[in-house]
């Protein structure tokens, strides 16, 4: 009897751990509103037909060229603290060398993680541009992730952040649909887009979207992202606003001839063809955006990919566009710029 009771206490013991697990990782989860507005002001007419946007996403300033990443095939989880400074310090320099654009969309800009130091990336990004207003969007906030086990993750809070030259009238967040389930959510990104929107002069609307999709799903979670964020902006588009996106879709568009492959836990997916009505454009620069991180970056045989690029409505034009070929020194991604138009 003694025994029995010994393995009841245990597997009640252990039944018990399991419980207080669970509803720790149920408080502790980050649950972002489906909206919220990061910022209002008095709304002023755009004064511009014709402006540049840049996006990039900087890769917590710690997947430049010599890095690669445990979960797509490589095996290191964080660069060490002198060269992610240093990343942090070119980064900044190269915005502030392109301060001339009206808009600059980035992602993966950390706040306060261990990935990064401890660096407030978003408060170094907006001294490198005072003319800007800046503003960020977290999107990712976890106590701790505990992968890889040699070295974990630990705790992340990064954002996407959004900078203007033009007073905006209103900055809105929109979370994606979110089908990952506990306790796995605990210790992802909780994707999102942000939505900036200015007044024209012809009285109706310009929206900026900065978008940062899913990377690590068989590309089904990536698919409800595209519908969610097809319908919100095509309701804009048909009350006559006008509409652009850029950001880091993590897929390629469906004018690229990319190959859909695969490297640790990334699966690259195509946005399919017939997915948006007639009309709608999306915008590639000429060459790749991303390089896998199964491996340090080589020039010419490193696997690389374009899914960082610009969606906009059938009212907009774009003159030019750009991808700024840095060969990966300081993030995994290369910028993108690019001039648009208004069809007024």
């Amino acid at each position: 009897m003694k025994f029995l009771r010994r393995i009841l206490i245990c597997i009640s013991t252990i039944i018990l751990l399991f419980a207080i697990f669970f509803a720790f990782l149920f408080f502790m989860d980050f649950k972002p509103p489906k909206q919220q507005i990061i910022a209002q002001n008095a709304c002023e007419t755009l004064t511009v037909d014709t402006f540049n946007i840049l996006t990039w996403n900087i890769g917590y300033a710690g997947l430049d060229a010599s890095m690669d990443f445990f979960y797509e095939g490589g095996t290191q989880s964080m660069q060490s603290k002198e060269k992610t400074c240093e990343n942090m310090q070119k980064i900044c320099e190269f915005i502030k060398g392109n301060d001339s654009v009206d808009f600059i969309l980035l992602q993966e800009v950390d706040i306060d993680s261990k990935r990064s130091y401890g660096i407030n990336e978003f408060s170094e990004i907006k001294a490198t541009v005072p003319s800007f207003d800046s503003y960020f969007d977290i999107n990712y906030k976890t106590f701790f992730v505990p992968v890889p086990i040699k070295n974990p993750t630990g705790k992340i809070l990064s954002s996407l952040v959004f900078c203007t030259k033009h007073k905006v009238c209103e900055l809105k967040h929109f979370s994606y649909p979110n089908t990952v389930k506990l306790p796995v959510r605990t210790f992802l990104y909780d994707r999102c887009f942000t939505a900036a929107r200015y007044n024209l002069k012809n009285g109706k609307q310009l929206l900026i979207v900065n978008t940062h999709n899913s990377a690590f799903d068989d590309g089904n979670q990536r698919i409800e992202e595209i519908h969610f964020l097809k319908q919100f902006i095509n309701a804009e588009y048909e009350a006559g606003n006008y509409v652009i996106v850029g950001g880091d879709w993590n897929q390629t568009p469906p004018s690229c001839s990319d190959d859909t492959t695969a490297a640790g836990h990334f699966i690259l997916t195509k946005i399919p063809y017939d997915l948006f009505p007639s009309g709608w454009q999306w915008f590639v620069g000429d060459i790749p955006t991303n390089r896998y991180l199964d491996k340090p970056y080589t020039a010419g045989r490193s696997s690389l990919a374009t899914i960082d690029f610009f969606l906009a409505s059938p009212n907009v034009k774009c003159m030019n566009i750009k991808v700024i070929d840095l060969q990966f020194a300081n993030s995994d991604h290369n910028p993108v710029k690019a001039q648009f138009g208004l069809k007024l």
